[in-house]
């Protein structure tokens, strides 16, 4: 009897801490939640009582998670797009990114230019002995439509066309699509004959990054402007749905610690 009552009493003795237990959902952006991950482990060994539940689903997803509240907090690679705009959504500008052309590390070829990676990603450029390479086709990964690195990278590339009053993506539909910049790595250090993007800050030695018009793609040149190919890393909220717990870890992202754990991982922070 005394066993069972001490059980008992273990049991209420925990309940209050579990009822206190505290999750913050993030969803959205693969290369954001790359990092975030991190930044959310950090936070969570400081504050105790928090969970942060980061989930890797897209920026179209984390905007969309955010609006319909299936998520506090969404991560985006890209500005939102004017449809996408409401006055109830709020957003925080945590990094600046670039987005690097990789290549399995067997390729020679070193450099491509703005022309060479249109005439890649449209299907015009099929071998890579079309640039001084081997006599290889190439083999074109791209990522899935609601990804901010491919909005991202379409954009700044100018691989888009207009249909009505509709830009479209204007990739070659032999492209294979990915979800992850982890697929994109997985598949090209795999595969001598693929190409394709992902984050500069997911860039490892499983890859080779390519410089674009002679630039290398790295964190210096990001920051100079020399390096061109780059998007924001956004966090979004409802701003009158922002729980204080949220809201503690915006901050958290904002703060010096978190600030230069970002640029030594390879992005470039907002708050110096």
């Amino acid at each position: 009897m005394l066993l069972r009552l001490a059980s008992l009493l273990a049991v209420i003795t925990l309940l209050p801490i579990q009822a206190h237990a505290k999750t913050i959902t993030v969803s959205g952006s693969t290369s954001v939640s790359h990092i975030l991950e991190v930044l959310a482990e950090q936070y969570e060994q400081q504050h105790a009582e928090t969970s942060i539940a980061v989930q890797g689903t897209g920026s179209a997803a984390g905007i969309s998670a955010v609006k319909q509240e299936a998520s506090e907090l969404g991560m985006s690679s890209r500005f939102l797009k004017e449809e996408e705009i409401r006055p109830d959504l709020s957003t925080t500008l945590i990094a600046h990114d670039g987005i690097a052309l990789v290549v399995n590390k067997s390729n020679p070829i070193k450099t491509l230019n703005r022309e060479q990676v249109m005439g890649i990603y449209q299907g015009k450029i099929t071998n890579w002995k079309q640039l001084g390479g081997e006599d290889l086709p190439i083999a074109v990964v791209s990522r899935e439509n609601a990804s901010g690195s491919r909005f991202s990278f379409e954009d700044f590339m100018g691989l888009t066309r207009t249909i009505g009053d509709k830009s479209v993506s204007d990739i070659n539909v032999k492209a294979l699509v990915v979800n992850t910049n982890g697929m994109v790595k997985s598949l090209i250090s795999r595969n001598k004959h693929a190409i394709g993007y992902l984050s500069l800050g997911s860039v490892d030695d499983s890859v080779k990054p390519l410089a674009f018009e002679g630039v290398t793609p790295n964190l210096e040149n990001l920051e100079s402007g020399q390096y061109q190919i780059s998007r924001p890393f956004i966090m979004l909220y409802k701003s009158k749905k922002l729980t204080s717990d949220g809201r503690d870890f915006l901050n958290y992202l904002l703060s010096e610690n978190s600030q230069k754990l970002l640029h030594d991982r390879g992005y470039i922070p907002v708050v110096h």
